[in-house]
């Protein structure tokens, strides 16, 4: 009776002893991926639009030379919203050494560029920055320098005096804001006599370029020049202006769309200016490659990648200088922007 009674207690003692004891808790290691060789860079941008699609090809051709990847992100109409949702979508993918984001309201992707730095990809941002740049690089027009230089061409083409219209891009665009700002600046100090009469909102689509050149048709008969802000604005005032008689009136442009350069030709677009999308496509691969395989850091985080004024006189040979520029830019970036 004896050893049963005490059989039972040790039975219970070790069940006791057992409840008091907890299991260990089971940890799961996320592994890294074996990319092996793969890398990937994601290039972002806010919409499908030509100057994205030749910024698009310099990633490709900077990919392919480096024996990369690229993850090309860009909804099919104008969201910074959905471009950030893609983006952050995308940097969960495997293999990703590197981030670049094309955008005209610039505080939507800090957030982002400050988690891929945190992870240590290389970065850049194109089109336009804040003040506080998380981006390794930014690398852009100087939009403002270029809407003063367009405002000098325009001085000299009418006479000091006159009336201008102003085809703005998507509403709170940044990058149209600082244009604009060029522009009118330039006026006041130089040609206070030339007025900006109206500015016109989202021209910068197929249907916003003819929407906005018919406006201007019928709410500013005064006007003697049309000043685009975007890759799209005027090319809708190459038709509709001729077609109402309005010979007169001086078109800008910007980029090399081409019903620009055939107005250019034929007379319908006084100039306009190509900035450098394929170069900065090219970099926003190859300067985060660089911070991974070289282990260099920029010097300087704003990169102005040049504009080229394109008129009559030079429309056959305006791709070279273009090209010069690009080669220029890119030792710019090997010799002195990143160390």
């Amino acid at each position: 009776m004896k050893r049963l009674l005490f059989g039972m207690a040790l039975i219970v003692l070790l069940a006791v002893g057992l409840a008091a004891c907890t299991m260990p808790e089971t940890v799961v290691v996320e592994r890294e991926p074996d990319c092996g060789d793969t890398e990937r860079y994601i290039v972002s941008a806010p919409l499908v639009h030509p100057y994205i699609t030749a910024w698009q090809g310099g990633a490709e051709a900077a990919a392919e030379e480096l024996g990369v990847e690229i993850v090309f992100l860009a909804p099919a109409e104008y969201s910074p919203e959905k471009q950030l949702d893609m983006t952050e979508s995308a940097l969960s993918l495997p293999c990703i050494a590197g981030l670049s984001v094309m955008t005209g309201v610039p505080d939507i992707m800090e957030g982002i560029l400050a988690q891929a730095k945190e992870r240590g990809l290389g970065t850049t941002q194109n089109a336009s920055c804040s003040e506080a740049v998380n981006a390794d690089v930014c690398m852009a027009t100087d939009f403002y320098t270029a809407g003063a230089t367009v405002a000098e061409r325009l001085v000299e083409l009418m006479g000091g005096e006159g009336n201008v219209v102003v085809a703005f891009g998507e509403p709170g665009n940044v990058v149209d804001k600082d244009r604009q700002a060029g522009l009118e600046d330039y006026f006041a100090e130089h040609a206070p006599d030339i007025k900006v009469i109206g500015v016109l909102i989202d021209c910068d689509n197929p249907e916003g370029t003819v929407r906005c050149a018919e406006e201007a048709l019928v709410t500013y008969p005064e006007m003697d020049a049309y000043y685009s802000l975007g890759n799209l604005n005027s090319v809708g005032a190459t038709v509709a202006f001729p077609d109402a008689g309005r010979d007169d009136v001086i078109v800008t442009g910007v980029d090399d769309a081409p019903e620009i350069v055939e107005g250019i030709r034929n007379g319908t677009v006084s100039f306009t200016y190509v900035q450098q999308p394929y170069g900065q496509g090219y970099l926003a691969v190859y300067i985060p490659w660089m911070i991974k395989h070289q282990g260099v850091q920029a010097t300087s985080q704003y990169l102005d990648t040049r504009i080229t004024l394109v008129d009559q006189s030079n429309i056959d040979s305006y791709q070279d200088t273009m090209k010069q520029n690009f080669l220029e830019i890119k030792e710019i970036v090997e010799t002195e922007v990143m160390q």
